[in-house]
């Protein structure tokens, strides 16, 4: 098993991706990975869901979400794996993240809404729409207001009417990692080369090391749009603190350009601690 791929960061239709868990089951088989999470962004349903699917155990499966945190002022991902999902308490903190990173869309709804007279609050909060075809909510109602033409086109009122994630007041690094953990889970910084924005490596090693005293458990050292120099600064960090070492895609299957499995990271060449054991 351990020769065969993994890949820890793939996101469903339970929150902006294009596939279901069936799906991404049916593609991780087919191109012979063996180990894989869906980690959606702040909902617990794709993960609770594919592992209700899994009868013929052709895969390993780690229970995981991708929880929004602030940390001065930046927006930060932690992937959380191994937690138990019925956690109630976790499960509450899981859904306030969420409502909080609902309600970016909502605050650029209203303020769109001045200039838009087709377009109302009270609309969008009743608004549905098929999430088969990925992204989130807002950017869906945009191109059924004719105000795009696709989704992706809805990014750039975020930066028109001075919006962003970061203006979201999620959490702390140290609220989430503790969260993780009293779910019985650990928690990963992900993608810290997409984030962590500076020049000298050796700053960015010691913004990595601020990070994990902060209570990260391990890092996503395998990312696709990691540099080399990323790559081996994470797996450098990781092994002399003994921190976990994870992979992941970060596909959205056709909102986004990665797919499951594509940097072919073997399972043998993570450090996973104790979660593999409690599958």
């Amino acid at each position: 098993m351990n020769h065969k791929i993994a890949d820890l960061h793939i996101h469903s239709l339970f929150s902006d991706g294009t596939l279901s868990p069936e799906e991404i089951i049916a593609i991780a088989v087919e191109k012979g990975l063996g180990l894989i999470a869906i980690t959606d962004h702040n909902v617990l349903e794709g993960s609770r869901e594919i592992q209700k699917l899994n009868d013929k155990k052709e895969l390993l499966l780690i229970s995981g979400v991708e929880l929004d945190a602030l940390d001065r002022g930046k927006n930060l991902h932690i992937l959380g794996y191994g937690m138990d999902l019925t956690n109630e308490r976790f499960r509450e903190f899981t859904e306030k993240n969420r409502l909080l990173f609902e309600s970016l869309d909502e605050r650029l709804i209203v303020r769109m809404q001045r200039e838009y007279n087709n377009i109302s609050l009270e609309e969008y909060l009743n608004y549905n729409y098929d999430r088969k075809n990925g992204g989130w909510k807002a950017l869906h109602y945009f191109v059924e207001k004719g105000i795009t033409s696709s989704l992706t086109a809805g990014f750039a009122f975020y930066s028109k009417y001075e919006l962003s994630f970061d203006c979201i007041e999620f959490p702390s690094v140290s609220m989430v990692c503790n969260h993780i953990h009293s779910a019985g889970g650990k928690a990963i910084l992900a993608h810290p080369g997409r984030v962590i924005n500076v020049t000298e490596r050796n700053d960015f090693k010691r913004e990595i090391t601020r990070l994990i005293n902060l209570g990260i458990d391990g890092i996503e050292c395998y990312y696709p749009t990691h540099s080399h120099e990323v790559t081996e600064d994470c797996l450098s960090i990781c092994k002399e603190l003994g921190l976990l070492i994870t992979a992941g895609s970060d596909c959205h299957g056709n909102f986004g350009k990665t797919e499951i499995g594509e940097m072919e990271i073997p399972i043998s060449w993570l450090n996973l601690g104790d979660i593999l054991s409690r599958i």
